[in-house]
């Protein structure tokens, strides 16, 4: 495939820019992320750059198989750059570098989203004799919030943080079980960069590509800049109106600000929409344009993409809304000739599946194939997947700390909090890591007073588990059995269920195939600097329900926003955070190509009750950012009565 094969004229204008820095700045279905991988195509096929001299980062494992897709489309397999998320990407520099890098535990272990939930918040919570995790999670939001935002880089930082008491027990956790937090990554490798000269990093000779720019927050952007000030151009695309990720400190104005940053870049705009029919896009930019700070962007759709439906439904309580749901979806499917993955519900939250267990149950009912992606449903976050990967991860390092802890707690029996606090004790007093003190007790259990028999057997039932499947050489490699073959191996002796088991393999197999896995070490990696909850798991044949956050970058024949109610967007938030809820409206309403349907009740009873803004009122209204727009809202059981008609 030619590099501008199918390109509109804009986007081959914009793909085969060089000489200064460049932004791509464009609203939804512009084809931006398109343009990217066509400039990094011209770059190797128009301009003889080397592969290696260019790096692409984005920001999910989801976003970087796509990017890795359309480059394989046009370049072929063997003439790839390098594609990687960003915290994955820092974590290889600080690996590259680890003997420098003397502020982290060693070796460089990066704690998942499992881990930080249920070994690092639940420890300090007890050692901290606090009564709710919700005090620890607050803690570590205020910690990752100064990293990201690079409060940290003030001098008077730690006086100023509010709890030095976290501080040091946190500091003395992270040292006995020898983990770094996913979110401190990019941060480290800047300080990296700023205290190391000779830091020895895989740097873009020529070019640095960035999709999604507008998630980058204060600490993103200054890695970029240093390595831009490196003599690398930047090529990045994005759109100000879809910075959604407040919650990691990005904010629009990264982007915004760029042609003040750079000076001497060129800005590429994209206008003509391919995804969304005319009312849909008014609709959304109805939204987006309430923000005043926002950059004005000229966009239209293709000819011929006038129409489009859009529906606001006003439902009388959960149970009405629901029903409506499920039969929009049979009157799209039946009458309309959609196919049950054309259509998307989103949500803007959905704790302990209080939402989307409904309307999976009225979808069901109606005969159509329904998948609820709303929470993190990888087998990996159940105890199967989580024995399995530790498992795993003793067999690369049989000092892994977190999955010797792990283990213990899941996979044996008799072993539960006091011996595992006695263990942490044990290692504390001596000075040693907790795999140390798993050791210890293995060869001498009277180490351990009360714990140390059981702590022994259970140690030794996990070691004689690993035995004779542990085929990875110090230095990471495979030696007897395929990587696959392994996890099956490792799978199948410690799941007996086989339902279990195959949901476990499929899960490796997806991060294998879709990521750059060639090891262990790098399976470990992907799965560990990945964040779940913006992570997409999209079922083909079935409707797919998901949280807003989880939908970006998706497009879809039908998209239903449900509870759609001021008391959750904007919910609970306040000052900026209220302009990421508004952005996060407007990507969702643009994810719809041609049928756009928006729900909300005016009560709402039982679980739900006690969900959003003002829990435990039953009233509902419609979100704030849709009142008064161009679309008035109707009774949601006549329009279903109506499409019988």
């Amino acid at each position: 495939m030619a590099w501008d094969d199918d390109l509109l004229e804009e986007q081959r204008e914009a793909a085969r820019h060089v000489g200064t820095h460049a932004r791509l700045l464009a609203g939804p279905g512009t084809g931006k992320t398109l343009t990217l991988t066509r400039h990094a195509c011209f770059l190797i096929d128009g301009q003889g750059v080397e592969p290696s001299e260019i790096r692409i980062v984005t920001f999910t494992r989801a976003a970087a198989a796509e990017l890795r897709q359309r480059l394989t489309q046009c370049l072929g397999p063997e003439r790839l750059p390098k594609i990687s998320t960003l915290h994955s990407y820092a974590l290889r520099q600080l690996l590259r570098n680890s003997t420098l890098i003397t502020a982290l535990p060693q070796p460089l272990r990066i704690a998942d989203d499992w881990e930080e939930r249920n070994i690092i918040l639940e420890d300090i919570k007890l050692l901290l004799g606090f009564n709710r995790i919700s005090e620890v999670r607050d803690l570590f939001n205020e910690l990752s919030a100064d990293w990201q935002s690079l409060t940290a880089d003030e001098t008077d930082w730690d006086s100023r943080f509010p709890d030095p008491r976290f501080l040091g027990l946190w500091q003395e956790h992270r040292t006995i079980f020898g983990y770094t937090l996913r979110s401190e990554l990019v941060y480290q490798l800047k300080r990296a960069l700023e205290q190391h000269e000779d830091l020895d990093i895989e740097m873009p000779v020529y070019s640095l590509l960035v999709d999604e720019y507008q998630d980058l927050n204060r600490c993103d952007l200054a890695v970029v800049k240093q390595i831009s000030d490196r003599g690398v151009y930047l090529f990045i695309a994005g759109d100000d109106d879809q910075s959604i990720y407040g919650f990691r400190k990005a904010h629009p104005e990264g982007i915004r600000r760029f042609p003040q940053d750079y000076p001497d870049s060129t800005t590429k705009p994209l206008t003509l929409c391919k995804r969304c029919d005319r009312t849909i896009l008014d609709f959304g930019l109805f939204v987006a344009r309430q923000d005043y700070n926002r950059e004005e962007k000229e966009i239209s759709t293709e000819e011929g993409r006038e129409g489009g439906e859009v529906h606001l439904l006003r439902f009388l309580d959960q149970e009405q809304e629901a029903r409506g749901v499920a039969q929009i979806c049979s009157h799209l499917v039946l009458r309309r000739g959609l196919l049950p993955d054309d259509i998307l519900i989103l949500l803007r939250s959905d704790h302990n599946r209080y939402f989307s267990s409904l309307y999976q149950q009225y979808i069901e009912s109606a005969g159509i194939p329904v998948n609820a992606a709303t929470e993190e449903m990888s087998p990996f976050n159940q105890s199967s997947g989580r024995i399995v990967l530790s498992l795993l991860r003793l067999a690369a390092n049989s000092d892994d700390h977190l999955a010797w802890r792990t283990l213990l707690r899941i996979f044996s029996t008799g072993i539960g909090d006091g011996a595992i606090q006695s263990l942490y004790s044990l290692a504390r007093s001596h000075g040693i890591r907790f795999a140390d003190s798993v050791n210890l007790v293995i060869n001498s259990p009277d180490a351990l007073p009360r714990f140390g028999n059981r702590a022994q057997r259970e140690a030794r039932r996990i070691l004689n588990t690993l035995a004779g499947i542990t085929t990875v050489s110090d230095e990471g490699a495979q030696t007897t059995l395929g990587l696959l073959d392994q996890i099956r191996q490792i799978t199948h002796q410690a799941v007996s269920d086989e339902g279990e088991e195959n949901a476990i393999l499929s899960e490796f197999e997806r991060v294998i195939t879709t990521q750059e896995v060639d090891s262990i070490e790098d399976l470990l990696q992907s799965i560990e600097t990945s964040r779940e909850d913006i992570e997409q798991d999209i079922e083909p044949e079935k409707v797919n329900i998901m949280t807003m956050h989880r939908a970006k970058g998706l497009t879809a024949e039908a998209v239903m926003v449900a509870a759609a109610e001021d008391q959750y967007i904007p919910g609970r938030a306040v000052g900026d955070a209220v302009g990421d809820e508004r952005r996060l409206l407007y990507v969702s309403l643009t994810r719809a190509r041609h049928y756009l349907y928006v729900t909300y009740c005016q009560s709402r009873t039982g679980s739900q009750r006690y969900t959003g803004r003002n829990s435990g009122r039953r009233q509902r209204s419609l979100t704030q950012f849709l009142a008064n727009g161009p679309i008035p809202p109707q009774a949601g059981i006549a329009f279903i009565n109506s499409l019988g008609e």
